[in-house]
């Protein structure tokens, strides 16, 4: 495995088009290299960020391996 042969885990970076049909496909990409002991970050827009969270919990309770973060899309400024 790469992971274990350079000592350290490699990190990979997923940025997915904030689309229908795009989401999706992409965290299913994004659990497989995960699986093979990659270092994941999955970087989505605030409006879907709950969301994505909130789907991530696994069958048993448990969380995933992949770290998610957002970033502004726009959609909430000026709600107040």
């Amino acid at each position: 495995m790469l992971a274990t042969a350079m000592g350290r885990r490699p990190h990979v970076l997923v940025v997915p088009f904030p689309a229908q049909g795009h989401v999706a496909p992409l965290m299913k990409l994004a659990h497989r290299v995960s699986d093979h002991g990659f270092k994941v970050t999955f970087v989505n827009t605030e409006s879907i960020h709950e969301k994505i969270i909130a789907a991530m919990l696994d069958k048993d309770g448990k969380q995933s391996q992949i770290k998610l973060v957002s970033i502004p899309d726009g959609l909430h400024l000026g709600a107040n």
